[in-house]
């Protein structure tokens, strides 16, 4: 991700789940204040379930970090906005709904970082969420994060792409006319045999490379230290 950044590229994070994306991200952000001395603002939009956990690890693991948990009902969310407004944060966390809710105030802000967790919802185009993000909210650097980045359809697949490099993945039809002209010499659509089908994965995973890092839990099992087992006895409660 630091090589992405460097790179001036957005990406996806894609590794399974359990393997620690959140993590991942609160260290990448410390590590572009700390290194890069990139203090924000950053944005982070998460499922409503998870943005408690997301606002644990951020205390846990980068105290110092001055966060907004942007949330609760139309007072509550009135009486941050005086905080976002004067910009005195390094992160908001905030979910889905307020993005939409609040794209007004939320929108004018010129985030350094958009992050996604659940990426995946923005495989539809013209969904609300997406279609807000791109018309409302101004961001240097996008990161997805998902467990689920290969998508059957390769419109929805471009759609993702579309989201974090418009400038190269600007048209769908393109997108798929140039993993499908090997096989496509009439127009018409053709059914594809298993070693084509493989053919148009290897092209499409080359095309990721650059933005996609997706490790699975065998392929870095091996890479974790020994397990170390504590029994600790307790008294029994009355």
């Amino acid at each position: 991700m630091v090589s992405l950044y460097n790179n001036n590229l957005n990406g996806i994070l894609a590794d399974e789940m359990g393997l620690g994306k959140t993590i991942q991200t609160v260290a990448l952000i410390t590590y572009l204040m700390e290194v890069k001395k990139v203090n924000g603002p950053y944005l982070i939009i998460v499922p409503l379930s998870t943005i408690s956990n997301w606002a644990l690890e951020l205390e846990k693991w980068a105290p110092h970090v001055v966060k907004i948990v942007y949330k609760g009902d139309k007072d509550a969310r009135k009486r941050m906005d005086f905080i976002v407004k004067r910009g005195n944060f390094n992160v908001l966390l905030t979910t889905y709904d307020y993005v939409l809710k609040e794209k007004g105030v939320l929108g004018k802000i010129r985030w350094k970082y958009m992050i996604i967790d659940e990426g995946h919802r923005m495989k539809n185009h013209n969904c609300k969420l997406t279609l807000t993000l791109n018309a409302y909210f101004s961001a240097q650097h996008r990161l997805l994060l998902t467990g689920t980045p290969l998508q059957n359809k390769l419109p929805e697949l471009w759609a993702l792409l579309n989201f974090l490099l418009p400038s190269i993945f600007s048209s769908c039809g393109t997108f798929e006319q140039w993993f499908n002209a090997p096989f496509a010499t009439t127009g018409e659509k053709v059914e594809l045999n298993q070693e084509e089908t493989m053919l148009i994965i290897r092209r499409l995973h080359k095309v990721l490379r650059p933005f996609l890092l997706r490790r699975l839990k065998k392929e870095v099992e091996s890479q974790l230290p020994e397990k170390t087992e504590h029994i600790i006895k307790c008294d029994m409660t009355a």
